[in-house]
């Protein structure tokens, strides 16, 4: 159970979670300023007290928020980022290499439940397989959980990071709404600023996603199929020792 988490695993949670954070204090504070307008910042109203054990408290909390943030951008954009992945891969090889290995699958599949005196009930085929569960045995755990790392941890890290910084910047306009009177020119104009550099920060971090989900997929296909040409490979060499034990080592 445990083998599944990794330090780069909970990075990539906690960090955007901790924007998150950060774009959920902006809209209570805004809600704040228009409750009460007039008033300082709602951090400034809170006990001395309580700095530390709220400080203590954002740490698990923006694991909390991190793990929520993945569960609803995975509903909701993980579609549309394959969408773009395959659409970047359809021109090249890795288009016709995934046709191949799905259409392995199935006629594995059918093979051994034609023996077994059952069928495959005749319904169309998915568009998208997950190719790295059906063939897992033939991939070792390790070179797939290096290549998750790699890539996949990197496009979860940098499609999250792109929406907590989203609602970063949409709670700071909002903020900007309800106390842009009330803000010197310098503070007005370094958010500005921040607000610019979030949004082109985002659109950076969306095509990073794409390019390392194109990069996962690319390289799964190619360790697939190098994982079957070793795994048969071995197969002939076993064969041909078990045929010649004379000329074994």
């Amino acid at each position: 159970m445990f083998s599944a988490f990794s330090f780069g695993k909970i990075i990539k949670t906690i960090l955007p979670g901790a924007i998150l954070g950060f774009a959920l204090a902006l809209f209570v504070e805004s809600s704040w300023a228009l409750w009460r307008p007039g008033t300082g910042f709602l951090i400034s109203q809170l006990p001395k007290d309580w700095i530390t054990p709220v400080t203590a408290a954002f740490i698990p909390f923006s694991l909390i928020l991190g793990f929520f943030q993945n569960t609803v951008v995975w509903m909701a954009l993980n579609y549309r980022m394959r969408v773009r992945s395959d659409e970047e891969l359809r021109a090249t090889i890795y288009a016709e290499l995934r046709a191949k290995l799905s259409q392995g699958l199935w006629e594995d599949s059918e093979e051994y439940f034609g023996k077994i005196g059952q069928a495959l009930r005749q319904v169309a085929h998915p568009e998208r397989l997950p190719l790295e569960y059906y063939y897992l045995p033939v991939v070792t755990l390790t070179n797939l959980n290096y290549l998750w790392e790699s890539y996949f941890c990197w496009y979860e890290f940098d499609i999250n990071s792109a929406c907590a910084l989203l609602l970063s910047a949409l709670g700071t306009l909002f903020l900007l709404y309800v106390k842009l009177w009330q803000w010197p020119f310098l503070l007005l104009l370094l958010t500005l600023t921040l607000l610019m550099s979030s949004f082109a920060l985002i659109t950076i971090l969306m095509r990073a996603a794409v390019k390392n989900l194109v990069a996962y997929e690319r390289n799964l296909l190619l360790l697939i199929a190098g994982s079957l040409a070793k795994a048969a490979k071995d197969s002939q060499s076993s064969a041909m020792d078990e045929s010649d034990p004379k000329g074994a080592v």
